[in-house]
C-alpha cells in the first residue's frame, strides 16, 4: 500500500465514528432514508442468498439502470447467479425498488470507511463486483482486492479532473485499480488518461448505454393518456434550475401558434417540483403536479410538472417533441439522450454536454439529436417537429454497431464467476 493510501485509510478511519453524525444531517436535507442509514455502515437484516452473487455498485440513476441491464444479460447466462446492487442517492432507490427483479437486492452503498466496508463485504461475501462508471472508493477497492473478489470496471468515464488527479499519484492508481480485473473505457479520453496513470492498456469499449435496448412504455398506456390530453405535446427532460424558465420562455413563444400545446416538464430531481409548481404560476400560466393529480391535464392545463420516479420513459413516449436539460446551464454536463433516440424521438439540448460529447456526437450525425443555447433555437426545435413531421430516426441501425462492447462486458462479468455447479 502507498502512502498516501495508508493516511487515506488511516485518515477515513478516525473519521468513520463522525460519519453517522453526517449521515444524520443528510436526511435532515432529505437525501437519506432514516429507515436505511445501518446499511451505510454495512448493517442489514437481509440474508446472503444462496449461489453466485454479483456485487453492483453505481452513483445514481443512470448507472443503476445500466447495472440492471447488465445483470439481466449475465443472468440469462447464469440464471444461478444473484445481484446486490448498492447506490448512492434516494432517487436510484426509489428506482430500483420501482423495478426490482426476484433476483436482485438492493442496499444503500456503505460509506467509504474500512470499518463499514470489512462489514459489508463479510456479511455479503459477493464472489464478483462491478462498479460503473467512475465510482472509485479506495477501501472498497482495496477491501476486495484483499479477499481476492475480482472486480469489472464498466462503462468507465472520467473528467479530465479525474484522470489528471490519478496521473499525478501513479502508485496509488496502480493499487486501486489494479482490484479490477476488466476495465472496459466508455471513451478515449478515459482510456488514454487511465492507460497512463496506471501503465496498462484499457481498451475502449464505447458507451455501454448506447446499447442498453430501452423497452418502451406499452403502447396502450400511451395511447390512452394521449388520446386524453388530445393536444400536442412537448416535453422538457431532467431539467435543473434555469432550464425550467429555458424551457417556460420557449413556451410561451410556441403557443402563439400552437396555442393549444401541453408542456411536460419532468424535473431532473423530482423534490423540486413543488418550486416548479411556483415559477409556473408566477408566469400567469396554469400548472398540474403530476405527484398529487395522476389524471390526464385537461385543457385548461398549460404546463404539467412530472415530479415522480422512474416514468421518463413514458414521457419520451408520450411527447411529440423532446428538449433535453443538463446541458443547457454550464457546469453540469448533459444528460444521456440514448432514450428518447432508442423510442424515434429527435432531441434538443444545450451545448455543455462534456460528459457525453460522443455520445451527442454520434446520434448528431444521425440528425437524432439537435445542439442549441438559445430559447429562438428551442421554439424552431419544437415547431418543426409538431409541424414539418420530420423523417422518423432509424434507430436500429443506430444501434445495433453498440451492441457487441455491450456483450464484451458481460462476457468478463460473466468470466469472472465461479463456475457454474452443474459444470463444476
Amino acid at each position: 500500500m502507498t502512502a498516501s493510501l495508508a493516511l487515506y485509510r488511516i485518515g477515513t478511519r478516525l473519521l468513520e465514528p463522525l460519519a453517522p453524525v453526517l449521515v444524520r444531517n443528510r436526511v435532515k436535507k432529505g437525501k437519506e432514508n432514516p429507515a436505511r442509514i445501518g446499511e451505510r455502515f454495512g448493517r442489514t437484516p437481509i440474508a446472503r442468498p444462496t449461489g453466485p452473487l454479483i456485487w453492483m455498485h453505481g452513483a445514481s440513476v443512470g448507472e443503476s439502470k445500466l447495472l440492471l441491464d447488465l445483470f439481466d444479460a449475465v443472468h440469462e447466462q447464469r440464471p444461478d447467479a444473484h445481484a446486490l446492487v448498492t447506490t448512492q442517492t434516494t432517487t436510484s432507490a426509489d428506482m430500483i425498488a420501482a423495478k426490482l427483479p426476484a433476483n436482485v437486492i438492493h442496499q444503500m452503498a456503505p460509506v467509504d470507511g474500512p470499518g463499514a466496508v470489512a462489514r459489508f463485504l463479510r456479511h455479503w461475501k459477493p464472489d464478483a463486483a462491478v462498479f460503473a462508471e467512475g465510482e472509485i472508493w479506495p477501501n472498497m477497492l482495496l477491501g476486495l482486492k484483499r479477499a481476492g473478489i475480482p472486480a469489472t470496471l464498466a462503462n468507465a468515464r472520467m473528467t479530465t479532473k479525474s484522470l489528471t488527479n490519478w496521473n499525478g499519484r501513479k502508485p496509488s492508481a496502480r493499487s486501486i485499480f489494479s482490484a479490477f480485473t476488466f476495465i472496459g473505457a466508455a471513451d478515449r479520453q478515459t482510456a488514454d488518461g487511465l492507460a497512463s496513470a496506471i501503465d496498462r492498456p484499457i481498451p475502449i469499449i464505447g458507451n455501454l448505454k448506447m446499447a442498453v435496448s430501452v423497452k418502451a412504455p406499452p403502447a396502450d398506456k400511451v395511447d390512452t393518456f394521449r388520446a386524453a390530453v388530445g393536444r400536442p405535446i412537448v416535453l422538457a427532460a431532467s431539467t435543473h434550475p434555469g432550464e425550467d424558465e429555458f424551457a417556460l420562455d420557449a413556451f410561451a413563444e410556441l403557443r402563439k401558434t400552437s396555442r393549444n400545446a401541453l408542456l411536460v416538464i419532468v424535473p431532473r430531481h423530482p423534490e423540486r417540483g413543488g418550486a416548479i409548481v411556483d415559477l409556473i404560476r408566477q408566469r400567469g400560466l396554469a400548472p398540474q403536479q403530476w405527484s398529487k393529480d395522476r389524471t390526464p391535464p385537461a385543457a385548461t392545463i398549460d404546463v404539467l410538472v412530472a415530479d415522480t420516479i422512474g416514468e421518463l420513459v413514458f414521457w419520451y413516449a408520450a411527447a411529440d417533441s423532446v428538449y433535453l436539460g443538463g446541458a443547457t446551464m454550464p457546469g453540469i454536463g448533459g444528460h444521456n439522450a440514448i432514450e428518447p433516440a432508442q423510442l424515434g424521438k429527435r432531441v434538443f439540448t444545450g451545448p455543455h454536454g462534456f460528459n457525453f460529447l460522443e455520445t451527442f456526437n454520434t446520434l448528431g450525425v444521425a440528425n437524432a439529436l439537435i445542439i442549441g443555447k438559445h430559447t429562438e433555437e428551442l421554439v424552431a426545435f419544437w415547431r418543426s417537429e409538431l409541424t414539418a413531421k420530420p423523417q422518423p430516426i432509424a434507430t436500429d441501425r443506430l444501434f445495433a454497431a453498440f451492441r457487441a462492447p455491450f456483450e464484451q462486458t458481460v462476457a468478463a462479468i460473466v468470466g469472472s464467476l465461479p463456475p457454474a455447479a452443474d459444470n463444476a
